[in-house]
């Protein structure tokens, strides 16, 4: 119990640093320049962590891959306009674990993970998205974050399955409150939950349900598809509970498609 007391304790020590942490620009001049360029900032951590800062803030010179187009000669209004969507958003450094390079990597659920997600997990077919983005995290050595794509095939290489530390998933928790919310989990190579961080669809992160989240630290295994139980009472861990299990479980079943591509690659 003590140990289990620790290690929520950390979680929200972890979570409160994350929710303040200093954001490299001017959000509410960034609020104001996405308005201009007529974009709304949005809550997708997946697709906002994808590309390291320097990447996205040239995207936004043409308004490339989703992002908008913020026409100034001024880089600073870029960067403004960066921490503006970052402010909504679960930040990927905050999952990495010590790590320091991504393998970011799209996934696609064969038919025999929706099997398992529809026969174990007794999760429906509507809550069932089959393509999800998985950050496959490594401690190399490198300096600085290294951001892999999966045909990157000489940078691939240097991620040996002995540097892993562990993925983060990005995904909506499923049958909570229309959908809307989601769940940024950091979890380790035996599937265990590292930590879990809430964003509303307004991107703010609510302090109960991150409260009642933290409970699912530690929790998890590899091939189990039981829901996870997490002690503990309360109205927000009572209405959470049962679709952040069913969230987490199929955020493990991208993971092992994500494991299924690198025995792939590394075969050959």
């Amino acid at each position: 119990m003590r140990s289990l007391t620790i290690i929520t304790l950390f979680f929200l020590s972890a979570a409160a640093f994350a929710n303040n942490r200093p954001l490299i620009g001017d959000a509410k001049n960034g609020d104001k320049l996405l308005g201009v360029a007529g974009f709304d900032a949005k809550v997708d951590g997946a697709w906002l962590n994808q590309f390291p800062d320097d990447v996205i803030i040239e995207k936004m010179v043409r308004g490339d891959g989703g992002f908008p187009q913020i026409d100034s000669e001024n880089v600073l209004d870029r960067w403004d306009a960066l921490a503006a969507l970052r402010a909504k958003n679960t930040d990927l450094k905050d999952l990495l674990g010590g790590a320091d390079s991504v393998l970011v990597m799209p996934t696609t659920l064969d038919e025999h993970a929706v099997g398992r997600l529809k026969d174990q997990a007794k999760i429906p077919s509507s809550a069932i998205d089959e393509s999800r983005t998985v950050f496959g995290l490594f401690k190399t050595g490198a300096s600085g974050l290294s951001f892999v794509g999966p045909k990157e095939n000489k940078k691939r290489d240097k991620l040996k399955k002995d540097t892993k530390v562990g993925y983060a998933v990005f995904l909506p928790i499923p049958g909570f409150r229309g959908g809307k919310h989601e769940a940024a989990f950091a979890i380790d190579k035996d599937m265990r939950i590292q930590s879990v961080s809430i964003r509303a669809p307004d991107g703010s992160a609510p302090t109960d349900l991150n409260q009642a989240a933290a409970r699912f630290v530690g929790k998890g295994a590899r091939g189990q598809y039981a829901a996870l139980k997490a002690g503990g009472a309360g109205k927000a861990l009572g209405e959470l509970a049962a679709p952040l299990s069913d969230a987490f479980l199929l955020a493990a079943e991208s993971v092992y498609m994500l494991e299924v591509d690198e025995r792939e690659y590394f075969q050959f």
